[in-house]
């Protein structure tokens, strides 16, 4: 079977494309990519022949079929290559991936960004505290994720055990992005770190943040918190 030819329009600010990017890492897969400014309106050419939404990541895939939204693209990636293992095979823990990826966009990721992108005091202190909530259940969720023989449960700290997988892949971005609870309103109320209710979290955060890809998809602090800036009320 011949490889497809990819195309990736991409923004390395962007933690929905950095889905699509760590997919490509993760499988070696051969592409190009077209960096897309998100600070300026869209060109028209952009918006008439690849997303009309103006949205990144977007993949072009021979030079004529087009993939939107950061999941499906990373996950066409991951069909390409199931040999690089990012796609559980098993119904049961292809289920439970999906639950997680969505409780996260759902419940925690909504809370996070009340936490981080506010300076009015009460209004964080508030947050600070339902975000602890949302983890603690999200705590659980990676404590009862199904694990098969040879997953490896006792040392693996991924979701499925020592595998890095869709998952941990899709959530990744971010996890690496955490610090902005600190970055513009010094929200030193969060001790996540010292918490004994959010332990399988915080050893699946470091595992994941330690993944070469993703560090490779994420820039650094200073940029990051430099474009968010735009989002604190």
């Amino acid at each position: 079977m011949t490889a497809p030819k990819l195309v990736l329009y991409n923004s390395d600010a962007c933690p929905y494309a950095a889905r699509a990017v760590i997919a490509l890492d993760e499988t070696k897969q051969e592409h190009e990519v077209v960096p897309i400014d998100l600070k300026v309106p869209r060109p028209e050419w952009y918006l008439k022949d690849i997303n009309p939404y103006g949205q990144v990541p977007a993949l072009k895939v021979d030079d004529k079929d087009i993939i939107l939204e950061s999941l499906f693209v990373a996950e066409y990636v991951s069909d390409l290559h199931p040999e690089a293992g990012l796609l559980p095979t098993d119904p049961l823990q292809r289920a439970q991936t999906r639950y997680l990826i969505h409780h996260w966009g759902a419940r925690v990721q909504p809370v996070f960004h009340k936490a981080s992108f506010t300076l009015d005091a009460a209004e964080a202190a508030r947050s600070r505290e339902e975000l602890i909530v949302e983890l603690g259940k999200f705590n659980k969720l990676l404590g009862d994720a199904h694990r098969k023989e040879g997953d490896n449960f006792g040392t693996g700290s991924f979701y499925l055990g020592d595998k890095f997988t869709f998952a941990d892949l899709a959530i990744a971005p971010f996890l690496a992005r955490f610090f902005l609870l600190e970055a513009y309103n010094g929200n030193k109320g969060v001790t996540l770190e010292k918490n004994p209710e959010l332990k399988r979290f915080l050893e699946w955060k470091d595992a994941v943040l330690s993944r070469p890809s993703v560090q490779k998809a994420t820039p650094s602090q200073e940029t990051l918190t430099e474009n968010y800036r735009k989002w604190v009320k």
